[in-house]
């Protein structure tokens, strides 16, 4: 009896000579779902002190580069900020109430007086 080969399903990552290699030196991909780390820094537009979060970023030059824009906030580095010691409220940006959004916004000015000083 032949063994019969099943299609394997290319995962985007890398190329598709490199998921080949790896399927035929022995690796093999489990189809689970992978979870991705989750976004502290995911923000209201609507919210007037979620934007001076954004403004605040810009200055302080956590932005990153983008293709239509050219530099954006980095919201992945203040998903970092939220999540690290040096926050003063850790949790995500939305589930903060604006007592705790303001403690955020004073550790930014902080951070923006330190980066020119």
């Amino acid at each position: 009896m032949q063994k019969i080969k099943l299609p394997i399903l290319y995962t985007g990552n890398g190329s598709a000579i490199e998921n080949y290699n790896k399927i035929n030196s022995g690796f093999v991909p489990s189809h689970k779902e992978e979870t991705k780390p989750e976004n502290w820094g995911l923000f209201d537009k609507n919210n007037q002190q979620h934007k001076t979060i954004l403004s605040l970023m810009r200055q302080a030059q956590w932005t990153r580069a983008h293709e239509r824009h050219a530099e954006v906030a980095d919201l992945n580095r203040l998903s970092e900020f939220l999540k690290s010691d040096k926050s003063p409220v850790k949790k995500p940006l939305k589930e903060m109430t604006s007592r705790e959004v303001s403690k955020i916004i004073v550790a930014l000015i902080e951070i923006v007086i330190h980066r020119f000083k």
